[in-house]
C-alpha cells in the first residue's frame, strides 16, 4: 500500500503519453469547409411566387414583414401595432426610394408609434404615420422622393417633408 502513490502517478503518466501519442498520430485529413456567407437579398416578386407557390395568401403579416425586411429601423423605433394601411403606403414609399436611388439602397424608418414627443395629436400615436430619413441624399435626390410619393399616395396619405436637425420625410394616413 505505501506504493500506491508512484503507481498513480505512472499510470497518470502513461495516460498522457498515449493520449500525446494518438494525437500525434493521427493521420486522418481535416475537412476542409468554405463558409461562403451572401448578404440576403430580398426581392418582392420572388418572394410573392413562394408565397404562390406555398399556396398562402398574402395578408397583412405578410405586407407587415416584407415592410420590416425591405427597410432598417433606427434603434428604438416601434412598428408592430402599424395599421395594415399603413404598411401598404410604406412598400409605396420604399418603391420610390429605390427608383430614385436604386434597388440596392434600404431606406431607414427613424419613427413610428414610440417617440414620446411628437405633436400633441400626431398620426403617430395613433398607428397611423411613419417618418423616414432623408438625411445623406443630395438635394436633387430629396426632391425627387418627395414628389414622387406625393404623386403616388394623393388621396391615400399625406406626404410632409419635414425639414430642421432632424430632416425627414414624415408619411401619415388620411382619415
Amino acid at each position: 500500500m505505501k506504493y500506491w502513490p508512484i503507481i498513480l502517478l505512472i499510470l497518470v503518466i502513461l495516460a498522457v503519453g498515449s493520449a500525446c501519442w494518438l494525437i500525434y498520430t493521427n493521420t486522418r485529413p481535416v475537412p476542409h469547409v468554405e463558409i461562403h456567407y451572401e448578404e440576403p437579398v430580398f426581392d418582392a416578386e420572388a418572394y410573392l411566387r413562394s408565397l404562390k407557390l406555398q399556396k398562402r395568401p398574402f395578408n397583412e403579416r405578410g405586407v407587415h414583414r416584407l415592410v420590416l425586411q425591405r427597410t432598417r429601423q433606427k434603434q428604438g423605433v416601434y412598428l408592430e401595432s402599424m395599421e395594415p394601411a399603413l404598411d401598404s403606403v410604406a412598400l409605396e414609399i420604399i418603391n420610390v426610394f429605390h427608383n430614385v436611388m436604386g434597388f440596392e439602397y434600404v431606406p431607414i424608418i427613424t419613427s413610428g408609434n414610440d417617440y414620446p414627443y411628437h405633436a400633441r395629436h400626431s398620426k403617430h400615436y395613433e398607428n397611423k404615420a411613419l417618418d423616414f430619413r432623408l438625411k445623406g441624399l443630395l438635394p436633387e435626390e430629396r426632391r425627387s422622393v418627395i414628389e414622387m410619393s406625393q404623386k403616388r399616395l394623393e388621396g391615400r396619405a399625406r406626404v410632409l417633408w419635414e425639414k430642421g436637425e432632424a430632416e425627414h420625410l414624415h408619411v401619415e394616413l388620411l382619415d
